[in-house]
């Protein structure tokens, strides 16, 4: 009887040599010549540049087509020149296995001796399949010892990020040295502008809205090959890599995040700094991926407010009503819960929008009063002098007497014979304590590191009681507004109302975001501090106007941990026109 023959090879990605499938099918042949196989009518299957793990299976068009026709009876002979070019992954070697046991009207036969047509061809098959399993898992293992040492040499690897372009390096002989990434200046203005308005409050939508407009194209195209567009998770991807200020993260990309979840391991990463990539400052890049733009996420509204003011209930954003009567925030989340459960405490009340931009605009004004401005510019000129030099060697002293600690609670531990309760907590203590003490002084260095002489120069020749003039003015832009207000007020918290006019807020106050954006310079303080406020409205009675009324709760135990000392500075009530 004629036997059927078919042919299968494959070369992986990890190879990329596409002269590979040519020997294999080369020592296929010669195989079947050995065998006294006639290869008149030969099928032959092949994939390129296809990993052999699981990964790679749907994509294996050739590995399919032969299982197909192995299903189809099609051939009674497979030749392989390993079993490895089948599959690396272990449980497609037993399904392997299993149909050839099952099955035996089909001979393989691979070039490294393997024939199931002998007895105990199993222990081979199974042993092939091991070897083949543990050279992929070395394989993977010098390829990421080889992107590592690429870039702990300075070059880098994968495709460039938008706004860069690929430069091969070589030597003298033509042989490839390394990558490295160029900026593309085309590109790179497009992804200045991006982060340009998304710093002054546009939202992701507006500046992809924008980009399309002005037809600018994307570094994708779609699977028909046509030019794509932008859109607001292109624009966040963009805004969110680390790339764009000088910072290539290894094992940074959502697709690594992603896999590692799916592994349920954990992701090692590390940072390579690459000053020269650098598109964006720091200050622009944390500004616009922090909650300096918009609480919400992407960002955006019609209002000022929208996305600003948190529930103190749930810990939601806050959203608005309809222009119909009157603008008002509200929460969402609350008022849908208390319709299917009353049981528990939900915050169900509404407030003003035109209230909270008084009551901002007051809070404003009692943090930035001449004492309290007077007193944070003194902490500057100490960081202009000097002085945190002082304050980092006292926290190095610390640290080394906690270190001490912990060595001869370590030591005693060592020695004790038995369990002592008491004096494992001491060194967990210690321990924490170090922990603690080494992360104060981590924070001071890059204090020190980060300290520019012009910027604090100029912050401290502006008042930074100018950024409120004209705010709320109606010529101004709501994203503007609302990215300085998110940029002067880490958080805006709605805690309630204590009568149908009076509610309280919960405000924290950047006074280092005042200064950077009144003398128009990165920022070099990000403390806040935090007060309470009542608002209160007094309806128009007898043909008067209505009016709002802004005081400040008495100072708690939670607020004087303030970093800035307020003194004994009380805001007065305010009485406003409604």
């Amino acid at each position: 009887m004629k036997e059927r023959v078919a042919i299968y090879a494959r070369y992986s990605d990890d190879q990329q040599r596409p002269t590979s499938v040519d020997d294999q099918i080369r020592r296929c042949r010669e195989l079947a010549k050995q065998h006294g196989l006639t290869l008149d009518n030969v099928l032959v299957f092949e994939d390129a540049a296809i990993t052999g793990k699981a990964k790679g299976e749907a994509r294996r068009k050739g590995f399919q087509a032969l299982l197909e026709a192995w299903d189809a009876h099609a051939f009674s002979v497979l030749l392989v020149d390993e079993f490895s070019r089948l599959s690396r992954d272990a449980v497609t070697q037993a399904q392997l296995a299993r149909r050839l046991e099952a099955n035996q009207r089909v001979r393989m036969l691979t070039a490294n001796g393997i024939d199931t047509g002998r007895p105990n061809w199993q222990l081979l098959l199974g042993l092939e399949g091991i070897v083949a399993q543990q050279a992929g898992r070395d394989t993977k293992h010098r390829v990421v010892r080889g992107m590592m040492g690429q870039l702990e040499r300075g070059y880098m690897i994968a495709a460039p990020a938008y706004g860069y372009s690929l430069r091969r390096e070589l030597d003298a002989a033509g042989n490839h040295l390394g990558s490295h990434w160029v900026i593309d200046e085309q590109a790179a203005a497009v992804v200045r502008d991006i982060f340009a308005w998304r710093a002054q409050g546009q939202s992701m939508h507006e500046i992809a809205r924008q980009l399309n407009a002005s037809a600018i194209p994307t570094c994708h195209r779609s699977r028909k090959n046509e030019a794509d567009y932008w859109r607001p998770s292109r624009i966040r991807n963009v805004l969110s890599n680390r790339i764009y200020k000088g910072e290539f993260v290894w094992n940074g990309s959502g697709r690594s995040r992603a896999l590692a979840k799916k592994e349920g391991r954990q992701l090692e990463q590390k940072t390579y700094q690459r000053p020269g990539l650098r598109l964006v400052s720091d200050d622009v890049w944390d500004r616009c991926n922090g909650k300096t733009v918009s609480r919400s996420g992407y960002g955006g509204g019609k209002h000022a407010l929208a996305g600003l003011v948190s529930c103190g209930c749930c810990g939601g954003t806050l959203v608005l009503t309809s222009l119909a009567r009157c603008r008002s925030l509200y929460c969402a989340s609350c008022m849908v819960a208390k319709c299917v459960d009353d049981q528990r405490a939900r915050l169900s009340s509404t407030v003003a929008a035109a209230g909270v931009q008084v009551l901002l605009l007051e809070a404003a004004r009692f943090f930035l009063t001449p004492e309290f401005v007077s007193a944070f510019k003194n902490l500057l000129r100490a960081r202009l002098d000097g002085g945190g030099e002082a304050e980092l060697k006292a926290a190095r002293v610390e640290l080394a007497r906690l270190e001490r600690i912990q060595e001869r609670l370590s030591r005693v531990l060592a020695t004790s014979e038995e369990d002592d309760p008491v004096l494992m907590a001491r060194y967990a203590e210690a321990r924490e304590g170090v922990r603690s003490q080494k992360l104060r002084v981590d924070e001071l260095v890059a204090g020190e590191q980060a300290v520019d002489r012009a910027v604090i120069e100029a912050q401290l020749q502006v008042d930074p009681a100018v950024v409120l003039d004209g705010l709320f003015d109606s010529d101004v832009a709501p994203a503007r507004v609302r990215s300085v207000l998110a940029r002067l007020f880490p958080e805006i918290v709605f805690e309630g109302k204590r009568s149908k006019y009076t509610s309280i807020f919960r405000v924290q106050f950047a006074p280092g975001a005042a200064l950077a954006i009144a003398a128009v310079t990165p920022g070099v303080d990000e403390n806040s501090v935090e007060r309470r406020f009542v608002l209160a409205y007094s309806p128009a009675r007898r043909g008067g106007e209505a009016k709002w009324h802004v005081d400040i709760l008495p100072e708690t135990r939670a607020d004087r941990g303030a970093t800035v000392e307020l003194g004994q500075a009380n805001l007065p009530s305010v009485s406003l026109n409604a």
